[in-house]
């Protein structure tokens, strides 16, 4: 915070100065000026919180300096400081809002009096202004909410442009702005946007879409674009971790949704071609009518009868992909995502080892968030590779078999699973199932069911996020306690010392 004292008598400013712990009142600069005129060219270049001003001074007295001083730096706190307390000069203080008004001779107990004052009134007024601000802040995210939205209510929308200062009668360009990175830590904070746009002459608006995207909504006249892309390449230049998709010119308020559709439609290219990062409205593929309506049906038909052929079949669903460059993105992951729950289903074995294996942590909704078809890809063949070596791993075995092994991998967590639920679900006796299992596998379903956990519990115990409740739970093991029985059984180790091993 910045004080000026201003006073025509040396002993005065001087004094003043060095007898006050400026710090304490958080003021870090002082300045001296010894008339009024002087204090005003001070005041304009430096814009002080507080002017600490003596009534009479040369050039320009008190009054005259402090009115001037509200055209030139109105955000200053006056206190003056007088040996005349005549009626006029009060009532002219008064008038021009002085904190206080301060008796000469000088008391430093007065003057730490007044300084506290006005401190504190420049704070509440701070704290004012920030609430505006941010009330302001949330009307025009509001605002450029209903100006994207077909169905919002013209007199409503109108209304909220005269609050917030927003014009209701211009032409309009809109634009999503999204994060390039992938990371779900990755965000695009609205606020600094809008201020660059506003702080280079265009008046602009957004709306925080969510963490990955915002839409901005800029008021400017059909001789303005040219100059609005060149802000938006500028922009794009320094901040290289953003690309941008721009929607078509918006002839009035009513235009504005079917701009922001346009962008959105342009945004979706992003999935299949990340590396540009300017993306202009009217560039899409026309998408046919019929768009691999079979790749359903064939995927499942391989999975069943010719599983080591899907590798190569997923890498030339992919080529198509980026060959024709369609449908849209929500298409493609919707596909995609019932082919990896096809393979996954309720195996947390297969989840569990996409997490540790190929960094996948949340795989049950990666493809939703997923922004490049390239990292579809990269997740698609992560989940067929877990596939295919469980697969493979089973495949000697006869379909019942195969059948309880897929059983324990789905309800591995529950501690109630055993034998007699396993048979139970496949309407066979304990007896027969048993003697099944073991003769094919040359170990038994409890064992099995032990060894499943245990090799599971092993990953997360490697995984030193984890507490040991917390893996008990997630493998099916009654108790934490119990957990590190078992483990210590099967492995010799605790599970701490298993994990300093590893």
């Amino acid at each position: 915070m910045r004080l000026l004292i201003a006073d025509d008598d040396d002993y005065t400013r001087e004094g003043l100065r060095e007898s006050i712990d400026w710090k304490k009142y958080g003021i870090s600069v002082v300045m001296l000026a010894g008339d009024g005129a002087e204090a005003l060219r001070l005041c304009t270049i430096h814009q002080p919180e507080i002017v600490l001003t003596d009534i009479r001074m040369p050039k320009l007295n008190g009054i005259e300096f402090a009115e001037k001083l509200s055209l030139r730096s109105p955000g200053s706190q006056l206190i003056f400081m007088s040996g005349f307390m005549d009626v006029e000069y009060l009532r002219s203080a008064i008038k021009l809002s002085a904190v206080e008004y301060i008796e000469k001779p000088i008391k430093m107990a007065d003057v730490e009096q007044a300084i506290f004052k006005s401190v504190r009134a420049l704070e509440e007024k701070q704290a004012q202004g920030a609430v505006y601000r941010q009330k302001n802040e949330l009307m025009k995210q509001k605002l450029a909410g209903l100006l994207r939205d077909e169905h919002a209510v013209l007199d409503e929308i109108t209304r909220q442009c005269r609050e917030t200062g927003f014009p209701a009668d211009k032409r309009y360009a809109s634009f999503i702005i999204r994060s390039r990175n992938e990371d779900d830590e990755a965000y695009v904070d609205l606020e600094p946007i809008t201020k660059e746009w506003n702080d280079n002459g265009f008046i602009a608006i957004g709306e925080q879409l969510d963490r990955k995207h915002c839409f901005i909504v800029v008021a400017c006249q059909s001789h303005e674009y040219k100059q609005l892309y060149t802000m938006i390449n500028r922009w794009l230049n320094k901040n290289d971790r953003y690309m941008v998709a721009i929607g078509e010119e918006a002839n009035g308020i009513k235009a504005i949704p079917r701009s922001y559709l346009a962008s959105r439609r342009a945004m979706d290219r992003s999935f299949y071609d990340s590396d540009t990062r300017c993306l202009l409205s009217g560039e899409e593929k026309s998408s046919p009518n019929e768009w691999h309506t079979g790749a359903l049906p064939e995927f499942y038909k391989l999975s069943n009868s010719n599983p080591e052929q899907l590798g190569e079949w997923l890498e030339t669903l992919f080529a198509s992909f980026r060959e024709k460059r369609y449908p849209a993105k929500e298409k493609v992951i919707a596909l995609l995502d019932t082919m990896a729950q096809m393979l996954l289903g309720d195996n947390r074995k297969l989840i569990e080892t996409l997490a540790n294996e190929h960094g996948f942590a949340d795989a049950e909704h990666y493809l939703k968030r997923c922004g490049t078809l390239d990292n579809a890809e990269s997740f698609m063949l992560a989940v067929l590779s877990v596939w295919m070596e469980e697969k493979r791993q089973t495949s000697g075995y006869t379909r019942l078999v195969q059948e309880v092994i897929s059983y324990v991998a789905a309800n591995y967590r529950n501690v109630d699973l055993d034998l007699t639920m396993i048979a139970s679900h496949m309407h066979l006796s304990t007896s027969y199932l048993g003697k099944l299992f073991k003769e094919e596998t040359g170990t038994s379903i409890k064992q099995y069911i032990s060894d499943y956990r245990i090799e599971l519990a092993k990953n997360l115990v490697e995984n030193e996020h984890h507490k040991m409740h917390t893996i008990a739970e997630l493998c099916g093991f009654a108790s934490a306690s119990y957990f590190v029985k078992v483990f210590k059984a099967a492995t010799d180790l605790s599970p701490m010392q298993y994990r300093k091993k590893s």
